[in-house]
């Protein structure tokens, strides 16, 4: 029991020895655009991440001779990202505030078929999968993301796997760095 303690202590030193020693924020809030959204971005590593992030998903159906129908729909995804190029940004005298750099993450995202308004229904929706993404944040806290990948999607009726593409530009709402 002595050695078990002694262990969980030795590891917890380690753990926040690592903890001050990281290249991405301790956390960070996002409010971003085109379509609403508000990520919430925890640093668990010196170059690691999880987020998660709310969005107000939008879709609009309609033809030539029949009712257009529209619905905002709840959208959650979840992310563990790596930063894999920290290093090399900071020995070139980069940006890295705001977890500006390339990363790669473990995605996982879900839409609900209900629409929070609107009357056009559709499917539920789970994907899961790997992406790469780039992030940058300047000075005002304006930031860009740009990710694409591969996911397996299940729906109420299919799955398979899709083409994954996320594009987002707002605001670091956060203290300085």
């Amino acid at each position: 029991m002595r050695n078990l303690c002694f262990l969980l202590f030795v590891c917890s030193i380690l753990s926040l020895n690592a903890q001050s020693d990281k290249n991405v924020e301790v956390s960070q809030l996002q409010i971003g655009l085109p379509l609403p959204s508000i990520l919430y971005e925890i640093g668990v590593g010196k170059n690691m991440t999880t987020s998660l992030e709310a969005i107000a998903g939008f879709a609009l159906r309609g033809c030539t001779g029949c009712e257009t129908n529209f619905g905002v729909y709840p959208v959650v995804r979840g992310q563990y990202r790596y930063y894999y190029n920290m290093e090399r940004r900071l020995r070139k005298k980069k940006n890295i505030k705001g977890n500006s750099g390339n990363y790669v993450a473990a995605l996982v995202a879900y839409q609900h078929g209900s629409p929070i308004f609107g009357n056009l229904n559709t499917t539920t929706t789970l994907a899961v999968g790997p992406v790469y993404g780039i992030q940058r944040t300047y000075k005002r806290g304006f930031f860009y993301r740009l990710e694409g990948g591969m996911a397996f999607v299940q729906d109420d009726f299919d799955q398979g796997f899709g083409l994954v593409l996320a594009a987002r530009i707002g605001w670091v709402i956060r203290k300085r760095r």
